[in-house]
């Protein structure tokens, strides 16, 4: 009985009783309508331009490569927030950068297959006020357009342990939860 209680409180902390959010139906929508190119230069270009905005990104950053790394019609799934659109998914990285004091990523591992380039990084998130920064490690699948423009960016990595435990109210409460598990 105190596990079921442990397993529901976390559900209801993660969002994930919600039924409105569909996050894998809307991925598998977004996967067939944004195929992407096959073109080895388009998704070597991609990728290069996705390594260059990650490494740190700042306000300036986001205004100067990120016209350039997503397509207009770009569809997007951080696991926290899904977006629709280069305007969108730029105006998010830009409010996010006002809440952080750093925020960078180094890929470590590249490979494809078809349209499809699935990137593997470590991001570092310093945000403000708080002591020291926050390590996720993640990958990252993407697809891209003839000009290596990012036409689908879905994310994969460990939110609870990457923000939600960070957060001042929440965080501990995940941890609690954590270790009950």
């Amino acid at each position: 009985m105190k596990l079921l209680g442990i397993l529901v409180l976390a559900a209801v902390l993660c969002g994930c009783g919600s039924a409105a959010k569909d996050q894998a139906g809307g991925f598998l929508a977004a996967e067939r309508e944004q195929a992407g190119v096959a073109d080895p230069e388009a998704i070597r270009k991609g990728v290069e331009a996705f390594r260059g905005f990650f490494a740190n990104v700042t306000a300036e950053s986001v205004g100067r490569l990120g016209p350039g790394l997503y397509a207009e019609d770009v569809w997007f799934n951080d696991t926290l927030k899904t977006l629709r659109g280069r305007d969108e998914v730029l105006a998010y990285f830009l409010k996010t950068t006002g809440h952080v004091d750093s925020f960078g990523a180094v890929v470590d591992d590249v490979a494809v297959s078809g349209a499809n380039a699935y990137v593997r990084w470590t991001m570092d998130v310093r945000f403000k006020g708080a002591a020291g920064p926050v390590r996720t490690v993640g990958m990252t699948l993407l697809r891209f357009d003839r000009e290596g423009r990012v036409v689908l960016h879905q994310d994969f990595w460990d939110p609870a342990a990457g923000f939600y435990e960070h957060l001042p109210v929440l965080g501990p409460a995940m941890r609690w939860i954590k270790s009950r598990i």
